[in-house]
C-alpha cells in the first residue's frame, strides 16, 4: 500500500527580510509581490515514512537541511536520513545563513551579516505545523506521471561563441543570436499525480529553470513562477502542487519580467491539463532512500588560518577602491570567507541520496546542476531525474569539460575541483544502475 498526504503553509514574513539570489542586494525587503509557501509531501508505504519538505528561497545550505531533519526526526520520529528539503531556487526570498553585504549605497553596512534566527524560528514554526498535517492527511492513493515537453519559455544561458568555442554567459538572449550556438536544456516537464478516488489528491512537478523573473534588482518578496504554478494548479486542477528543480543551473526564462514568472506558471499548469491522457499509472516501485558520498576538494578557500583578519583586510581595501571594484573584490572576498566558516576544511564529502518515485528514480543533488549534467545522466540511466538544490545549497556543479569554455558558472561560482561533476556523474550512473536492482520496472542502459 502507498500512502500521501500533504500541507501547504504560507512563510510570508510581516516584517522585513535579506533576501538571497543576487549579490548586489543591499537593503532589507521592501514589501511582498506574492507570498511564498512552504510545503510537506508525506509519503508512506510499508511502514515507512518520508518527507519532501519544499521551500521558496534560493537554496538552503547542507548544515541547516541536517538541522531541520534532525529536529523533525525528534519530534515526529521520522529518520533524518528519510526527510528531504528542496529549495524552489527563488532569487526573491529569504534564508536561513549568514549573508554578505557587498555593493555601498544602500542602507545596509558593508559586510557579513549573522544568521537571521528570527526568521528562521517564524519559518520552522510553521513547518513543523505543516508536518504534522501531511502526517495526519496520510491516506492510500494511486501514483501517475506524465513527461510533458515545455518549448519557448526557457534557453541556456551559456551560449556558445562560434568565433572561437567559448561560452558567453547571456542572461537575457542575446541582439545577435547569429553569432552563438545555444547550448541544450532538459525542457521536459515531469509530474507525478497522487489520485484518490479518480481525482488528483495533489500533484509534483519538476521543472529546470532558474526562477529569477524580474525587472531591475527587486526587494519585494515573491516565489517567482513556482509560486504562480502552485495557485494555477488550485485553480485549475482544485488541488495543491509542489515544486522542485531540475537541472536549472544554465537555464533562464526567455523573458525576464514580473509578467513572465505568471506566464511560466500559467502555462506549466495548462499544460497539465492538455496531457491529461498522457498520465500512466506507476509500475511497482519501493519507497527505499539511498544515500552516498563523493569525496572531493573545495577550491575557493582563503590562504589562511586567520579568516576574521582576512575578511577585514579584504573590507578595508575594498573601501579603498571604485564602486564596482570594490564590489567584485568584497563578493569574492565574502564567498571564500564564507565557504571555510561553512565548512572548516577543504575536503568535502558530496553528498548524494537516490528516492524511487514510480517509474522514475530521483537523484537528489545539492547544487545547481547544468544541463549537461542531467542529461549525460539520464541517457546512461533514462529512469534517473536529477532535482537539484536538494539536501544542502552548494553553488554550482559544472563538469570537467565546462570549465575549458568559461562563463560564470566555472569562472565566478564553482566550489569544488573541476573533475567533481564528472566524479559524482559517475557515481550517480553506478549507483542508479545498482539501486534499479533493488527496484522493479527499471531499465538502465
Amino acid at each position: 500500500m502507498f500512502e500521501m498526504g500533504c500541507a501547504t503553509v504560507d512563510v510570508t514574513p510581516d516584517f522585513p527580510v535579506f533576501l538571497r539570489g543576487y549579490g548586489a542586494r543591499n537593503e532589507m525587503s521592501s514589501g511582498v509581490a506574492d507570498p511564498i509557501a512552504a510545503g510537506v509531501v508525506a509519503l508512506e508505504q510499508a511502514g515507512r515514512k518520508l518527507l519532501l519538505i519544499t521551500v521558496d528561497t534560493d537554496g538552503v545550505h547542507g548544515e541547516i537541511c541536517r538541522r531541520i531533519a534532525e529536529r523533525i526526526e525528534g519530534e515526529f520520529g521520522i529518520p533524518a536520513d528519510h526527510v528531504f528539503i528542496s529549495a524552489s531556487h527563488t532569487h526573491f526570498g529569504p534564508g536561513f545563513s549568514r549573508y554578505a553585504v557587498t555593493h555601498a549605497g544602500g542602507s545596509l553596512e558593508l559586510g557579513i551579516y549573522p544568521a537571521d534566527t528570527v526568521y528562521f524560528d517564524f519559518w520552522f514554526g510553521k513547518v513543523r505545523t505543516a508536518v504534522r498535517e501531511a502526517l495526519a492527511d496520510l491516506e492510500e492513493v494511486t501514483l501517475e506521471s506524465a513527461v510533458i515537453p515545455v518549448p519557448g519559455v526557457a534557453f541556456n544561458r551559456r551560449t556558445v561563441r562560434k568565433s572561437d568555442g567559448l561560452v558567453t554567459t547571456n542572461y537575457v538572449i542575446p541582439e545577435d543570436p547569429e553569432n552563438y550556438t545555444f547550448s541544450p536544456i532538459d525542457g521536459d516537464f515531469h509530474v507525478w499525480r497522487f489520485m484518490k478516488g479518480g481525482r488528483p489528491k495533489a500533484l509534483l512537478g519538476r521543472f529546470g529553470c532558474h526562477p529569477v523573473t524580474d525587472e531591475g534588482l527587486s526587494y519585494e518578496i515573491s516565489a517567482d513562477f513556482p509560486g504562480a504554478f502552485r495557485r494555477a494548479v488550485m485553480r485549475d486542477l482544485g488541488c495543491p502542487a509542489f515544486f522542485v528543480q531540475g537541472t536549472a543551473g544554465d537555464v533562464v526564462p526567455m523573458r525576464r519580467t514580473t509578467r513572465s514568472r505568471q506566464d511560466i506558471g500559467e502555462i506549466l499548469s495548462r499544460l497539465i491539463l492538455l496531457n491529461e491522457l498522457n498520465f500512466r499509472p506507476a509500475g511497482e516501485f519501493a519507497l527505499v532512500p539511498e544515500h552516498f558520498t563523493v569525496p572531493t576538494r573545495l577550491t575557493r578557500f582563503p590562504d589562511t588560518d586567520d579568516l576574521e583578519g582576512f575578511w577585514q583586510r579584504a573590507l578595508e581595501e575594498a573601501r579603498q577602491l571604485p564602486p564596482e571594484d570594490a564590489y567584485l573584490s568584497l563578493y569574492e572576498a565574502s564567498s571564500r570567507y564564507l565557504l571555510a566558516k561553512r565548512f572548516g576544511k577543504r575536503e568535502f564529502d558530496f553528498p548524494v541520496s537516490l528516492l524511487r518515485l514510480g517509474n522514475e528514480t530521483l537523484v537528489f543533488l545539492p547544487c545547481e546542476v547544468l544541463t549537461d549534467m542531467g542529461l549525460a545522466l539520464r541517457r546512461a540511466c533514462p529512469e534517473a531525474l536529477v532535482v537539484s538544490l536538494t539536501g544542502g545549497y552548494e553553488d554550482y556543479l559544472p563538469l570537467s569539460a565546462d570549465f575549458a569554455k568559461g562563463g560564470y558558472e566555472t569562472d565566478s561560482e564553482a566550489d569544488f575541483t573541476p573533475d567533481t561533476g564528472d566524479r559524482v556523474l559517475a557515481a550517480c550512473i553506478d549507483a542508479v544502475t545498482k539501486y534499479r536492482r533493488t527496484q522493479p520496472n527499471t531499465a538502465c542502459n
